[in-house]
């Protein structure tokens, strides 16, 4: 008797594994504004994305970078026979309300930051409060995109501006590299997966 459970129970185990195996995952990626959040989307994405810039039209802004996303930016990326539906949320307060629809059902986040400027970095811990709310399971990972700039902050100076504990990880990125973009990704899907066998 006691073989037959271990067995009926062993199967369960595979079976999950292959249906995790061949399963879409939802990925969102957060961010600041002019974090880099669209170019990390189309250096990935297998498919042409999905994209909503427009002129950016604050003076603030216009500083910084000619457009902006005011919806949301979408990708697709397969690896190992996982498919990820990777969502790209527009950055500034006033597209919030679009936060918490984007985030439905999201299984990983993936919070960049500017590594050449800090000032904004405040925008990114009011997105992770509210999907902590929306999806408190859900793994996530921060990444410091821009690390070839000169200005670039190094991750040792990025973890203790924000304070962060020691278990939270800061992955260094270039957005326009395709291998860094999959590190980071494949980084993610590791905890997603931990995640998903400690709950079986």
């Amino acid at each position: 008797m006691r073989k037959s459970n271990f067995l009926f129970w062993k199967d369960v185990i595979f079976n999950l594994r292959v249906m995790r195996k061949n399963k879409a995952y939802k990925i969102l990626v957060a961010g600041h504004f002019g974090a880099g959040k669209t170019t990390f989307i189309k250096t990935i994405s297998q498919i042409k994305t999905l994209e909503t810039e427009k002129k950016t039209t604050l003076e603030e802004e216009k500083s910084k970078k000619a457009t902006t996303t005011v919806a949301m930016d979408y990708g697709e990326w397969e690896v190992n026979g996982k498919k990820l539906h990777i969502f790209g949320i527009p950055g500034q307060e006033r597209f919030s309300f679009m936060w918490p629809i984007l985030a439905k059902n999201t299984v990983g986040f993936i919070y960049l930051l500017d590594s050449t400027d800090d000032s904004r970095w405040y925008e990114v811990f009011k997105q992770i409060a509210m999907f902590r709310k929306i999806s408190p399971k859900a793994p996530f990972i921060f990444a410091a995109n821009k690390q070839d700039m000169p200005n670039a902050m190094s991750i040792e100076e990025i973890k203790q501006k924000l304070k962060l504990p020691e278990q939270f990880e800061i992955v260094p990125l270039v957005a326009f590299d395709k291998e860094q973009v999959a590190k980071v990704l494949e980084k993610l899907l590791e905890k997603i997966e931990e995640r998903q066998l400690m709950e079986t």
